[in-house]
C-alpha cells in the first residue's frame, strides 16, 4: 500500500503546540551609568562586564556589571586607562594594557566579581590590541607599542605570566577579535599605512593562518564576541561609522541583522546567538552609554521547520496545520488603546510599541505600552501636548516639541516606566513635527511655528544641534521612517506626495508617493519603509504604500481610513494606532508584510 511517508520520504510531525519561528535581531538594553568609548568588556549578554575607557577629558577606572537588563557599579580598576583589552567572564575577568596619563601600559589586572587585583605584566606595553580567552588562559593580539607603533605580535597568559605567542601575518591595531587562547580570531583593524583591513587571521595556539575576509573593511572595532568558528564583527569605522554586522562560520563572513546605532570603540561580548554591544562613540554624536542586545534563537530540532509548505498535526487542538507564506501584505485588528486620541507620537516595534501624547480632544500626556496584543497604561508625559514628535524604543523613548497653549521645544526621555524632562530643548519650538532614531541619536524635522518649516535637528542624548540640511519642501504633519543618519520623510501639509532622504547632513528628493497626503504615519527604515493612512485634499485615506529605497508601490489598505495616527515597527511588521476617522479612534491594526510565514489551519474547504 502506498503511504504518505513512502511518497514524501519523511514523517509528518505530531506536536502538542505550534512551532515558533527562528528569531534574529537587535533590541535596546539597559543604559550604562556613564557614556564612554575605548573601553574593554568581558562576559556574556546576561552577565557582562564593561571597564575602563575614555570618559572625556580623561581615562576612567570605572567598572560596570550587567545582569541582562541593567548596569550597576562594580569595583574600579587600580589604573584608570583607555584603549585596554579584556577577556574572561563577569566573575573572573582580565584587563590588560591600554593608555593612561603616564603613557602606554603593561599593567594586567584580574577581577573576581567585586574587586580588581594585580596580575602579571605584559612583556611589552601595548594599547589598542584585542583580547580573547579566559582569565587563566588569555590571548592578546596585535596593537600599538611605543615607540614602534603598530605591531603583529601576540602574547599568551597562564594566570600569572605573559609569554610570547605566534607572530601574526598582518600588523594591525583598532582590530576586533574573539575565541580562545588556542583558537583565536583576529579581524579588521588598520595598519600603519593607515589602511582599513578586511583580513582575518586564525590562531591554533602557536601559528597564525589566513581566514576569510570581512565583506566590509573596517577599524575601531571591539572584541570578545564568539569563538573562532562562530564569531560576530559588530559596527566599526568604514568611513563613516556603520551598523553592519557580520557573522563568521570558521570559513567566511556573512552579513546579518544590523545594529540600530553605528558606533566605534565600543565593547562587545557574548556569542553569535546572544550578544551584547555597549557604549562607544556614535558617529556624529560622541560618546554614548547605549546598550544593544542581539538574539538569534533557533528552535530545537523538533520545532525547527519554518519552511513554506511544512505540515504538522497539533494534537492539543486536534487539527492539521501548514506553514504558508503570505503573498500580499495585510492588516489585522489588534487591541484598542486605553485612551482614544489623535496625533499620538510613537516609538518601538509591533510587539514592543510605545504611544504617548496627542489630543482627546484636550492635550494629553497619556502613555501606553503595547505587547503585541494589548495596551497597558504607564506614567504620563510631564507636559501634556499634541502634535509632538517621537523616537526610540518602548524602554528608551524620546518625546519632543508639540503644542500646549503654544508651540514648545521641550524634550522628555522615557526609561520604560516614567518620563524625565531633558535639559535640551529643540532650538526651534514647533508642533506638527515628526522624528525618528533613538533616545541618544534622535532626529526632528518639519513642523509649524506656526508657518511650516523645514528645520532639522539632531539629538545626542543631551542637547539638540541644528543640522545644516533643512527639508527641501517645508511641511508639517508628515510621515517618517529611518534613523538619525538615514531618515525618510514623505507627504505632509500642505498636502503633498514629496519624498526626501536624509544622510546625516542633507536632504535629497526621491520618487513621490502615489497618493499625496498629510497627517500620515510611517514605519521601517530608509530603504524599506511603510506609509499608511492620512488625509488627501478631499478625504481621510486608508492607503498603504511600501518604499524600497527608490520608489513607492501601493499595497493593501488599512481597515479604517484615518489621519493623525501613530505608526511603529517595520515594513514587514508595522503597527497603526489611534487617529481621527472621524471621530477619534482607539483602534489598533497590525501589518504583516508579503512573504512573512504564517501558520494556517488546514480545512476541507
Amino acid at each position: 500500500m502506498t503511504t504518505y511517508k513512502g511518497i514524501q520520504g519523511f514523517n509528518i510531525q505530531n506536536l502538542s503546540e505550534d512551532p515558533v519561528p527562528t528569531v534574529a535581531g537587535w533590541s535596546s538594553g539597559g543604559t550604562m551609568s556613564a557614556a564612554r568609548r575605548r573601553l574593554a568588556g568581558a562576559g556574556n549578554q546576561t552577565a557582562a562586564l564593561g571597564f575602563g575607557g575614555e570618559a572625556p577629558p580623561t581615562g576612567t577606572a570605572a567598572t560596570e556589571e550587567y545582569d541582562g537588563s541593567a548596569w550597576t557599579a562594580g569595583g574600579s580598576l587600580s589604573t584608570a586607562r583607555l584603549g585596554l583589552s579584556g577577556c574572561g567572564i563577569q566573575t573572573a575577568a582580565l584587563g590588560f594594557g591600554g593608555e593612561a596619563a603616564t603613557g602606554t601600559q603593561s599593567v594586567t589586572e584580574e577581577y573576581n566579581g567585586s574587586t580588581w587585583s594585580p596580575g602579571g605584566s605584559l612583556p611589552i606595553a601595548k594599547k589598542y590590541s584585542v583580547g580573547a580567552g579566559t582569565q587563566t588562559a588569555a590571548l592578546n593580539m596585535a596593537g600599538i607599542t611605543d615607540p614602534a607603533g603598530g605591531v603583529n605580535t601576540s602574547e599568551e597568559y597562564d594566570g600569572s605570566t605573559w609569554t610570547a605567542g605566534g607572530t601574526m601575518s598582518t600588523t594591525r591595531y583598532f582590530l576586533g577579535g574573539a575565541g580562545l587562547q588556542t583558537a583565536g580570531l583576529a579581524f579588521g583593524g588598520n595598519n600603519p599605512t593607515p589602511t582599513r583591513l578586511s583580513a582575518t587571521e586564525e590562531y591554533d595556539g602557536s601559528t597564525w593562518t589566513a581566514g576569510g575576509n570581512l565583506n566590509l573593511a573596517r577599524n575601531e572595532l571591539s572584541g570578545g564576541c564568539g569563538i573562532q568558528t562562530a564569531a560576530l564583527c559588530i559596527d566599526g569605522n568604514a568611513a563613516p561609522a556603520v551598523t553592519a554586522v557580520e557573522q563568521y562560520d570558521g570559513t567566511s563572513w556573512t552579513n546579518i541583522s544590523p545594529t540600530a546605532i553605528a558606533r566605534v570603540f565600543h565593547a562587545s561580548m557574548g556569542t553569535t546567538s546572544s550578544a551584547l554591544s555597549a557604549a562607544g562613540e556614535q558617529g556624529g554624536v560622541g560618546n554614548v552609554a547605549t546598550t544593544e542586545e542581539y538574539v538569534n534563537y533557533t528552535p530545537t530540532a523538533d520545532y525547527n521547520f519554518q519552511n513554506e509548505g511544512q505540515v504538522w498535526y497539533n494534537n492539543t487542538e486536534n487539527v492539521w496545520k501548514v506553514q504558508d507564506a503570505t503573498t500580499v501584505g495585510s492588516w489585522a485588528s489588534g487591541g484598542n488603546m486605553n485612551t482614544t486620541r489623535g496625533q499620538p507620537a510613537a516609538a518601538g516595534t509591533q510587539t514592543e510599541a510605545l504611544g504617548f501624547g496627542g489630543f482627546t480632544p484636550a492635550n494629553t500626556g497619556a502613555t501606553e505600552e503595547y505587547n503585541g496584543s494589548s495596551w497597558t497604561t504607564s506614567n504620563p508625559l510631564n507636559t501634556a501636548r499634541s502634535g509632538l514628535g517621537g523616537a526610540g524604543t518602548q524602554t528608551a523613548g524620546l518625546a519632543f516639541g508639540g503644542y500646549t497653549t503654544t508651540q514648545v521645544g521641550s524634550t522628555e526621555e522615557y526609561d520604560g516606566n516614567s518620563w524625565a524632562t531633558s535639559a535640551g530643548s529643540l532650538n526651534t519650538a514647533r508642533n506638527g513635527l515628526t522624528g525618528c532614531g533613538t533616545q541618544t541619536a534622535g532626529l526632528a524635522f518639519g513642523g509649524g511655528t506656526p508657518p511650516v518649516v523645514g528645520a532639522t535637528e539632531e539629538y545626542n542624548g543631551t542637547s539638540w544641534v541644528t543640522s545644516p540640511g533643512s527639508l527641501a519642501t517645508a511641511s508639517r504633519d508628515l510621515g517618517r521612517a529611518g534613523t538619525q543618519t538615514a531618515a525618510l520623510r514623505f507627504g505632509g501639509e500642505p498636502v503633498t506626495a514629496v519624498t526626501e532622504e536624509y544622510n546625516g547632513t542633507s536632504w535629497t528628493s526621491s520618487n513621490s508617493l502615489n497618493i499625496a497626503r498629510a497627517a500620515t504615519a510611517g514605519a521601517g527604515i530608509q530603504t524599506a519603509a511603510l506609509g499608511f493612512g492620512g488625509e488627501t485634499a478631499t478625504a481621510k485615506t486608508a492607503t498603504t504604500e511600501e518604499y524600497d529605497g527608490t520608489s513607492w508601490s501601493t499595497t493593501t489598505s488599512l481597515s479604517t481610513a484615518r489621519k493623525s495616527l501613530g505608526g511603529a515597527g517595520t515594513q514587514t511588521a508595522g503597527l497603526a494606532f489611534g487617529g481621527e476617522a472621524p471621530p477619534l479612534t482607539a483602534a489598533t491594526e497590525e501589518w504583516t508584510g508579503a512573504g512573512a510565514l504564517t501558520t494556517k489551519t488546514i480545512t476541507v474547504s
